[in-house]
């Protein structure tokens, strides 16, 4: 049972889903779309392998290939590192020329102290300012497999990807979309 198999043991919601598809499959649904959608992205949020797919898939009926990408959290909070670093030499400066003519202080703990200030300051002046709206995603090119990364939001103002990114995959050069709200990528049809 547990030889090979990434997934042994189903709970109730996977057991539901792949129960409801292979009833759609031989034509005898067993649960409404809408439930069935419920279903699914319930599923994407607990992270199930069932929901999402890591591995491109191509359909020879429609010619699109589509696979599911992750979101790049490390990535994300590098992000926030410039502004943590300039907040940072600033706490330590401003401490120095502050504190220290009165209280002799270790720099460890004035930057410890002010740790928790120069994070939020650091976390709004980028969500704000800098990148705002942001969201970075990898994963394979639907198509050639070659990892990709795709960053939705703004950045300084200028408008980046929004709801939809439409991409050029660098190693095969196939055009693909990947859908923000879903991470969700697919190649265009082809002729």
């Amino acid at each position: 049972m547990w030889s090979g198999s990434k997934v042994a043991i189903l709970n109730r919601k996977e057991s539901k889903y792949l129960a409801a598809v292979q009833a759609y499959l031989k034509g005898e649904p067993i649960i409404s779309d809408e439930e069935f959608d419920v279903l699914k992205t319930e599923l994407k949020e607990d992270g199930s392998a069932f929901a999402v797919s890591t591995e491109p898939k191509c359909y020879i009926d429609t010619g699109i290939c589509t696979v599911t990408l992750k979101e790049d959290q490390f990535r994300s909070n590098l992000l926030y590192l410039p502004v943590g670093a300039i907040l940072s030499i600033l706490w330590l400066g401003l401490g120095f020329e502050l504190i220290e003519p009165l209280i002799r202080i270790n720099p460890i703990i004035l930057y410890l102290v002010g740790t928790p200030a120069i994070y939020s300051g650091a976390k709004q002046i980028t969500e704000g300012y800098i990148f705002t709206n942001k969201k970075i995603v990898y994963g394979p090119c639907p198509s050639c497999e070659a990892e990709n990364r795709i960053y939705f939001g703004d950045i300084l103002g200028v408008e980046g990807h929004g709801e939809v990114a439409s991409v050029k995959c660098p190693a095969c050069k196939d055009k693909f979309n990947v859908q923000r709200s879903t991470l969700r990528a697919s190649t265009l049809p082809k002729n």
